[in-house]
């Protein structure tokens, strides 16, 4: 049975949570009526063609005042909106989307999408949303928990966010074209050199753990010279390209910049190194697994263990080395951000030889390609959208 679904997210520009609330409503317009709102199109990437689209033009403004005043505008429009639309369920991506969310709740089912653990820090707009959404959808099962034991919940849920393998088996049989001519040209000249390569992919955020990730590989140089280092995502990463310099390996470190298609470039990579402080469900670990790359992961909430072992419980701690079902999985960093490059740590030292490891044990890495994708499509995009299906129907 048809139902009337809005789905609300601030922007539809690069982003993880936005990238889930295109492809939630793409996914559900042939059996829903779906009705998209965003409260602004700039640089808007994601493509919604085919679901009706609402701009609220209340984007992010400055000063406690008028962010105030533009919530209670929000708020005002999403009422008259639901209401008029004879909405059946809310469903919202992102805090500031949440929060208008469930304060323009009307007779309509309110879920509130949470998808990266750095919100529960944010305690009264969690308290908030928790109290008063009607499911908060987590895209872990450890924040599913996490959220009801610290804050509680009319109910919840949990959504592992898809993965496209079909569309990636595809994609990364092309070549580097949308890059532009010049970047292309600096990748493949980069490919073109022997030795192992690094692949860790996310945009310049202290949150991804880069300096860890370039000292660790600076280390493993001295094992392995000739292995080279590849980030993938958006930012200048100007104090990181110095770090380089500072290292001494300027010329085996790629920053190849935002990549619509990455693929290309994962698919030629002998391990994915996941660095992060924390995360919300690592989509970047499940799309390099698709690709077929052994993956050397921190266990940071939330997502790696669950990803990388069937049973996360099994790899509850967080500062030992656990050779996962489908690869490894190592102890979180600690301490302050740190890019200077004469101070490196154990911690660094101990992630180093896991690289090495993944790197020159050939049967672990091998078998570790041969589950990675298999793994990769128990997250795919109809496993995803029979959860969801499932879901509507346990709320209407």
């Amino acid at each position: 049975m048809k139902k009337r679904i809005m789905l609300i997210v601030p922007m539809l520009h690069q982003g993880g949570f936005e990238r889930i609330c295109a492809l939630t409503a793409k996914l559900l317009k042939d059996n829903h009526e779906v009705f998209l709102v965003i409260f602004s199109s700039q640089d808007m990437i994601y493509d919604v063609s085919g679901v009706e689209l609402t701009d609220l033009r209340l984007g992010a403004v400055e000063g406690r005042a008028g962010k105030v005043f533009n919530l209670l505008k929000r708020i005002g429009r999403l009422k008259k909106l639901k209401k008029r639309l004879s909405i059946e369920i809310s469903y919202s991506f992102g805090v500031t989307a949440n929060i208008a969310n469930v304060l323009s709740k009307g007779r309509e089912r309110v879920w509130a999408g949470i998808r990266g653990y750095g919100v529960l820090q944010e305690k009264s707009k969690m308290r908030l949303i928790c109290r008063k959404a009607d499911r908060v959808v987590s895209c872990t099962k450890v924040m599913e928990e996490d959220i009801n034991r610290i804050f509680g919940t009319k109910s919840s849920a949990v959504l592992y966010n898809p993965c496209n393998v079909s569309e990636i088996a595809k994609l990364k049989e092309e070549g580097f074209q949308e890059c532009g001519a010049e970047t292309a040209a600096a990748i493949r000249q980069f490919l073109n050199r022997p030795g192992k390569l690094i692949v860790s992919m996310g945009r310049e955020d202290d949150l991804k753990g880069f300096w860890h990730l370039m000292k660790s590989v600076y280390l493993l140089k001295k094992e392995i010279p000739d292995c080279r280092l590849a980030i993938i995502g958006e930012g200048a990463y100007t104090e990181y390209r110095k770090l380089a310099e500072e290292l001494g390996m300027a010329e085996d470190v790629l920053f190849t910049g935002v990549m619509k298609n990455p693929f290309p470039l994962l698919k030629r990579a002998d391990v994915y190194a996941l660095t992060s402080e924390s995360e919300g469900f690592p989509n970047a670990l499940i799309e390099a697994m698709a690709c077929s790359v052994p993956c050397v992961s921190v266990n940071c909430k939330t997502g790696p263990a669950e990803i990388l072992n069937r049973d996360y419980k099994e790899c509850s701690s967080q500062n030992q080395v656990y050779l996962g079902e489908f690869g490894l999985i190592t102890p979180v960093f600690t301490g302050e951000k740190n890019i200077n490059a004469a101070e490196l740590t154990e911690e660094e030292e101990r992630f180093a030889g896991e690289l090495k490891r993944m790197l020159t044990d050939a049967k672990l890495a091998e078998d570790y390609r041969k589950k990675a994708v298999k793994r990769a499509e128990e997250f795919s995009l109809e496993s995803y959208k029979r959860n969801l299906e499932e879901l509507i129907r346990k709320d209407t």
